[in-house]
């Protein structure tokens, strides 16, 4: 695992800031920044009643919450791995730790122009996160579980950004050409993080206990669905936003829809596949009645 974390390491010396990389000026106002078939309304009766413009507009709002999403979660790493000053870590581990929180505050500061952009950076975009923060702040980077939460959440946010990127390689979907560079930018990134995630996992996965091992696998489905709900679900806010009308109403029918769960579900699957053959959880799969409470 010390060679792992030294190639992992190695890779990610050269920094490249995001904010310099992506060609902001190719952006097309025309173009929605992530395919239809992706949006959280897909599936019901207002997805495929919404106009062109309708649709860019409402897109934009979708990758704003992705947007925010990341926000959060690079947020939370960078607060816990760094809260103690990194006695906790090796010296392997910290030298990742620090190039992470480097390349974190990066992707943060481009999803913050994205969320600009968008028109909507006083809009409250994410579901509740505040049990996941509460449950988060009191996990140490020293503990197993503290990086089953963080490989959790790298590979969900991820899982989807991969379908948007695979849908547009493929031809299925055309969108702006400075959103494609923001996937991809992260993208790159984020394959380093979870291989580090995972390494961290790994090693420290026999100093949990069997009586933590239960009690982790016992909330880790609750956490699970809820992270869903807040990152993957449309809020009320972001709805209004986007000019619905009983944006409510219609945010309880997105988290109700089958279509929705579906992609929620397969988006924490490669997690929860890794999770299992770890040992921390039995059971690979989370099916579509949890995707969301």
């Amino acid at each position: 695992m010390t060679d792992m974390l030294a190639r992992i390491g190695d890779h990610a010396a050269e920094y490249r800031d995001p904010l310099a990389a992506v060609d902001w000026h190719a952006a097309d106002p025309a173009l929605p920044w992530l395919p239809r078939s992706l949006l959280s309304l897909n599936g019901l009766a207002e997805g495929e009643e919404m106009s062109s413009a309708a649709v860019t507009r409402f897109s934009r709002i979708e990758f704003a919450r992705l947007c925010a999403a990341g926000m959060w979660l690079e947020g939370l790493l960078i607060n816990r791995v760094s809260a103690d000053g990194f006695l906790d870590l090796r010296s392997d581990e910290a030298r990742v730790a620090l190039q992470e929180i480097r390349e974190e505050s990066g992707h943060s500061l481009m999803f913050l122009e994205m969320i600009q952009r968008a028109g909507v950076a006083d809009v409250a975009l994410l579901g509740d996160t505040g049990l996941l923060s509460w449950v988060a702040r009191r996990l140490k980077p020293s503990g197993a579980e503290f990086w089953a939460m963080v490989y959790i959440g790298e590979t969900v946010t991820d899982a989807f950004a991969l379908r948007v990127l695979k849908a547009v390689r493929a031809g299925h979907a055309d969108i702006c050409p400075v959103a494609r560079q923001v996937l991809e930018l992260h993208h790159r990134d984020e394959a380093r993080h979870i291989a580090a995630s995972r390494v961290f996992l790994s090693n420290r996965l026999d100093r949990m206990t069997q009586p933590r091992h239960m009690m982790f696998a016992r909330t880790l489905r609750f956490l699970l669905g809820r992270f869903l709900d807040a990152t993957l679900f449309p809020t009320p806010a972001s709805l209004a936003a986007a000019g619905f009308s009983e944006p409510s109403a219609l945010a309880k029918r997105a988290r109700a829809c089958p279509d929705r769960r579906r992609l929620a579900a397969a988006c924490a699957r490669p997690a929860l596949d890794l999770l299992a053959a770890s040992g921390v959880l039995r059971t690979p799969t989370i099916s579509t009645e949890e995707a969301a409470p």
